[in-house]
Order: C-alpha cells, then structure tokens, then sequence
C-alpha cells in the first residue's frame, strides 16, 4: 500500500464506534467514485453536510477514464479543482492525437489530430465570441482524479467518508430514507438515518435496485479486454509518432491508449472470446500480436474483462432516492461521455439538494433532475454509438492484407481510408454533445424564442433560457463563467439598480443571489439581452431587457415552486 493510500485509510472512519447512528444526516451518498466525490464536494460547496459510504479501502487502481472534457473542467473549476486536475494529468504539450494503422509495424492510414491543452488554450484565447470552453480539456486517468477527489473530501469538514463499508440496503417513506451499511472489516451493520440518499455506485447500483428502476438501451453491446501496463518502449510505441490512441484496423484487435505519455498504457481488445479468463492470457504474446513485432513489458498492472452496455435508467428520482453517474447511464467509451455526463450530474443535483436543504428550494426543483439529465444521457448514449459505428465500419472498409501490401491497388485502398477517417473526425470534438445541450424543465422560463437545435457535433452560443451561460472574457480580463459557482447569478448590462427589485425579492425567500453589473459591449452582445439570470449550475435560468412585474412567479418557478409554462410579463 503507497503512503497516499495508508494516510485515506487511517483517516476514513472504519471504527465502528467512531460513527454517529443518532445523528440525522442531510444526504447520504453511495459509492465515493469521482461522482460520488464530486456530488460531496458540490453539496460542501453550498454549506451541505454528507457522508460518503464507500466499500474500497483506498482509491481505483485502475485507470478507467482518460480524458475530463471541457464542459467538465468548468465545472470542476467552480469547485477550485482544475490546477490540480492539471498537475497529475498528461502535460499540456502532448497532443490528443488519434492514430490508425494495421499495427505499429504497419503502415498508418489515418491520423485525427486533437490539441493538447497548450494548443486548446491558445485557441480559446484567441476567440471571445462565446464560442469557445472557458477551459482546455485534460488527460487524466481516473486513478489520479480519485487520489486527489478523496485527499479533497478527506480535509472537508463538511463530509464524512466510511472506508470500507457497503450499502446493502436502502428503505424510504414520507418521513425520510435509511441506510443499512455493512463493514467490510468486521461485518458489523448499521443504520442512518436520511434526508436524501444518492446512488453514485456505478452499474450494480445498490440504491437503483431499492427504486426499482428499469435500464433501457442494450446490454453486452461488446467485450473488451483491457491490459494496463508499463513499458519504456517508445521506439515500437511511437513508432507513428506521440500518440493518445492507436488505432488498429483490419484486424479488429482493438487499441492502445498513451495514460501519461511516459510510459504507461492501457490495452484494450475485443478479439478476446467470452468465458476467458484475464489469468489465461498470455499478456506479451497479446501485446507482441497487436504491436506486430515484440514490445518490451516493464510491468503489467492489471488486465479485466468487461462487458460494455448503452443503457438508460428509466427514472432518476423516486422520492427521497435519486442515482447519478454510472447507476444512471452506461455508455460505450467512444466519446468519453461517461463519466463526463455524470460529473454534470453530480452538480446539477449537488445544488437542487442544497436549495431544497437550505429552504429556498422546493420538490419540483428536484424533479427538475431527472426532466434535465435524463435527455442528456439518451442523447450522450446515442452518440457513443454513433462514434463506434465510424469504428465498425473502418474494420470492414480495411484490408490488412491490401494496406501492407505495394501495389497501386494498395495504395489507392490506403488513400481511401484516409479520407474516410478525415471525414469522420468528430468523436472528440461534438461540442454540441458536451455543451449544447438546451434544459427544457419547468424551472426554466421560456421566453418564447426557439431553442437551438442541437446536432450535437457543434457548439452555438446562446442564452435562451435553459442553455449553458456562454464563456466570455471581459473588458478586465475574467472570464466571467468565473462568476458562476455558489448562488444565482443576474447579469446585468443595464447596471445594479436596475435588479435592486429582484435582489430583494430573492433575499425574502433566502435565495442566494449576486449582481454581476457588465460594461461590455462585446459581452452584450453575446449575451443577446440587457438581463440574463444565471443558476448556480452555470444554466441560464430567465433573460429579458427588464424585469418581469411579478418577481415571486419568477423566483418561484426558477426555484421550483411554480409552472414556467406561462410567459412572465415583463415591464417595459
């Protein structure tokens, strides 16, 4: 056990009479992966207690996701979590290139190039127009992100991490939720009591089998083989040059993923029959096969077998009871809109809860939850498929055999897979997937102009009400998503008075809001209206050139207390 992974254990509560079964808490979370911490985090972010029940004794020793999209690190941003986030992924430098070729012994027939951080950074800094994340995306496994997640929540007061013990049985009714946990050191049970209870427990989601909730999608859609090891052997790894992912066609052997651009990677293959064992494969010989010509192991890590499912929970929310993340969606990881979506999950129920919590908020803001994330994961589910198809049809365009080969057939067939992969470059660039998706929830005040349609490969700027707030920078040189984390947010390009009335509405209900007073013409302009009130979620919430008459309907709807379906009247 590393020094790291022996300082969480001895500072998570595993002592059973360390743990306080008479305190009522506010929200129990299941499962402390990165959605489970980020929730925790978000909750502690509004002031919110939680207690994060977790059956590993130390974090993921496996790398799992590679990549944090854009849209997540703004949000994870909100939390003061992205120069860390940076300093244990891939450094900036290093591209996202994506490599095809029959091997690396073979010839390369298509070459996606994706920025590095740098290069992301440079382009963002050379556009205000809205267009743009307000961060560069980030390699980074999910064995560094859980380290530093875990070391975050260890030091917050405001949540209570149990390590390791399971939940093994949820109960709920009108007076609150419990929580029967279990030791996985001494088998001793107990129980909490609930406010709320958050399934963040991945695919055998305890808390979705008590809300008995159906999957819809597909199950086993395939089998991979993952082998995570490390080699020094860049003379046979990059003998296409730096990569992030290679690629192999015409033999359907799967890929090769650069972890940290050092010298650890991780396999993954589908060549591998059902009912095989990981202990029954022959790791080097696997590698020396897809590599085409041998490759020096240091050290293999780990290797599994899994099968990956594109399903969707029918239902997010049954009363007390809520899921997140992985318990909530499975997805394929071409894309890396997993994990991605359930980040988005995680703060987009982190502040509901709180509102509610705090007083301000009432259950049809929580309902909102499910109305708001569930398209977002169909649509993301959708898309992971999509972007596998450009992958199936590659293997059944390849000829391995015709690609090696040095004829003029072979070379046509080369030059014909090389446009196909430049004409289908969108896995890791479908903006619209990441942050064009429009909230469609009674808490949001339609103004009555059309939404935006989103096909998903392309990002349009915009505050209709329900989309994500634009990143612009401003005269002084923030950005002003900067603005967005803790509380409401109305930003105004008509000065502070012209909101005194709304800022004084929301103080008598307790909601928390700030005045963000904007001299910016180019910001204006993007924002489309004098007045655009933001959520605590980054969501435009309500826009106009004035403020409506009836400031309680718009505070009530907006924190779920009231229909938006009637457009709110608007001074002149």
């Amino acid at each position: 056990m590393s020094n790291q992974e022996s300082r969480d254990s001895r500072t998570s509560q595993s002592d059973t009479a360390s743990i306080d079964v008479s305190t009522r808490r506010p929200v129990v979370i299941s499962g402390a992966g990165p959605v489970g911490m980020i929730l925790a985090l978000e909750l502690s972010l509004h002031g919110i207690r939680s207690t994060l029940v977790e059956r590993a004794p130390q974090t993921t020793q496996f790398p799992k996701m590679d990549l944090t999209n854009a849209r997540s690190m703004e949000l994870l941003d909100r939390l003061g979590l992205v120069e860390e986030i940076r300093a244990v992924g891939v450094a900036p430098q290093h591209s996202h290139d994506v490599v095809f070729c029959t091997s690396m012994a073979g010839p390369q027939v298509g070459r996606w190039h994706y920025p590095g951080v740098d290069e992301m950074s440079q382009w963002i800094s050379s556009k205000n127009d809205g267009t743009t994340p307000a961060q560069a995306w980030q390699r980074v496994t999910q064995i560094e992100v859980e380290k530093l997640l875990m070391k975050r929540c260890l030091a917050d007061p405001d949540i209570e991490v149990l390590r390791p013990w399971r939940v093994s049985a949820v109960t709920q009714d009108d007076d609150g939720a419990r929580v029967e946990i279990t030791s996985l050191t001494d088998a001793t049970v107990l129980t909490l009591e609930a406010d709320y209870v958050v399934g963040c427990d991945g695919a055998s989601s305890v808390v979705r089998r008590a809300m008995n909730l159906n999957m819809e999608g597909e199950r086993g859609v395939i089998t991979f083989c993952q082998v995570h090891f490390k080699s020094r052997d860049l003379k046979t790894l990059h003998a296409h040059g730096q990569f992030w992912h290679t690629f192999f066609v015409g033999s359907g052997v799967g890929a090769i993923i650069a972890q940290d651009e050092r010298d650890t990677w991780t396999l993954q293959t589908s060549t591998i029959t059902d009912g095989v064992r990981t202990e029954e494969i022959d790791k080097q010989e696997l590698l020396d096969t897809v590599c085409g010509r041998h490759l020096e192991i240091d050290e293999v890590l780990q290797s599994s077998i899994w099968h990956a499912n594109v399903l969707v929970a029918d239902r997010y929310r049954i009363g007390r009871l809520f899921v997140a993340g992985d318990a909530a969606h499975e997805v394929i990881p071409t894309g890396g809109y997993g994990l991605n979506t359930g980040i988005a999950d995680a703060v987009n129920l982190g502040w509901k809860l709180a509102a509610v919590i705090q007083g301000y908020g009432s259950d049809g803001l929580l309902d909102s939850y499910e109305t708001e994330r569930r398209p977002v994961a169909v649509m993301a589910r959708d898309w992971s498929f999509r972007h596998l198809g450009v992958h199936v049809k590659a293997q059944e365009l390849a000829d391995r055999a015709l690609i090696e080969s040095d004829t003029a057939e072979a070379e046509e067939h080369r030059r014909v897979l090389e446009e196909y992969f430049t004409a289908n470059t969108g896995e890791h660039e479908s903006f619209g997937v990441e942050m064009g998706y429009v909230y469609t929830a009674p808490v949001i005040v339609s103004d009555g102009s059309p939404v935006p349609e989103n096909d998903g490969s392309s990002y349009i700027p915009t505050t209709v009400p329900g989309a994500r707030a634009p990143h612009v920078r401003l005269s002084d040189g923030r950005a002003i998503l900067d603005a967005y984390r803790h509380e409401f947010t109305i930003v105004s390009f008509i000065g502070e008075s012209a909101v005194q009335k709304l800022v004084d509405a929301a103080a008598a209900v307790g909601m928390p809001l700030q005045v963000l007073a904007i001299d910016d013409t180019n910001a204006r302009s993007v924002y489309e209206t004098d007045l655009v009130l933001v959520r605590p979620d980054g969501h435009v919430a309500w826009r106009g050139h004035s403020l409506p008459d009836d400031l309680r309907a718009l505070i009530g709807t907006v924190t779920g207390r009231a229909d938006a379906s009637a457009p709110l009247i608007t001074t002149s």
